[in-house]
């Protein structure tokens, strides 16, 4: 008896001499060995749910048995599974592959500080990996509220991807400060408005008018627009031109020769009063 080929074979039996019996048969058939045959795993993730394998080969008659090792997702790579038949079938081991790919973090370009209430930044759908991962932003970008905002980027359905984080900096709008100038007399020379604001972090920008005009009393409006690229906001500095004002005083005198004489004021009868000094300095009562 020999099971090498697979098939049906006759074997004959021939009775020993001395014995009233016939000769006979007797068929054994050798199955042939079957390799059992199972659908491809598709690529799973790293960390994701472990794919359940069949326990049931697709051959036409299927072949049953049980794998190892168990299937994991624990480690990105690809992972021989052996199928070992249930006793009884005539059946070979085989193996099954399986490829656990590793979960990228998405990566985006940074951007740059915005202004509050300007025009909200739209965050890109798709990253800068060399595969771009596509997905989704949350909350909406929004600009209405001067801080720091983290944003979180979640992948779409079907990519091996993490979720990650943007921060986007909206810096609040500065007012333009600047020292008052004036009030200055009429055709007095004029001081040059500057360029740069008084703030801790200098405003920079231009005035209209340009110069101050000291040739018209009155107060003069002069609007101050900030450079571009800066979240500051216009700013307005009012200067008075005021006419040259005479000095009034009360009458001394007339006061005898010889006699102690009162002092000169310091300040006029004008409201408000005008102060200023004498030359000479003080009332000579003597020859």
């Amino acid at each position: 008896v020999s099971t090498a080929t697979a098939g049906t074979t006759v074997y004959t039996f021939t009775p020993t001499a001395g014995q009233c019996a016939t000769t006979t048969t007797l068929s054994i058939t050798v199955d042939p060995t079957v390799t059992p045959t199972f659908n491809n795993i598709p690529n799973v993730c790293q960390n994701a749910t472990a794919p359940v394998l069949p326990s049931n080969s697709t051959n036409a008659t299927p072949i049953t048995g049980t794998w190892a090792p168990p299937v994991s997702t624990a480690t990105a790579g690809t992972t021989v599974y052996t199928f070992t038949p249930d006793a009884g079938q005539c059946a070979t081991t085989t193996t099954l592959s399986i490829t656990v790919d590793p979960n990228i973090t998405p990566t985006f370009n940074a951007i740059p500080n915005v202004c509050q209430n300007a025009t909200a930044p739209v965050l890109p759908t798709s990253s800068t990996n060399v595969t771009p991962i596509t997905g989704t932003w949350t909350p909406a970008v929004s600009t209405a509220t001067a801080g720091t905002t983290v944003y979180t980027f979640t992948p779409d359905a079907g990519q091996c991807a993490t979720t990650t984080t943007l921060s986007i900096t909206v810096d609040p709008i500065v007012t333009p400060t600047f020292n008052p100038i004036g009030p200055l007399c009429l055709n007095a020379a004029a001081p040059t408005l500057q360029a740069s604001s008084t703030n801790a972090t200098p405003i920079t920008g231009t005035w209209n008018p340009a110069v101050i005009n000291t040739a018209l009393a009155g107060i003069t409006t002069y609007t101050f627009t900030p450079d571009a690229g800066q979240c500051a906001t216009i700013a307005t500095l009012d200067i008075e031109i005021t006419n040259s004002i005479t000095p009034v005083f009360t009458a001394i005198g007339p006061l005898c020769l010889g006699v102690s004489a009162p002092s000169l004021p310091n300040a006029s009868n004008n409201l408000p009063s005008i102060t200023g000094t004498w030359n000479p300095a003080v009332i000579n009562t003597g020859a």
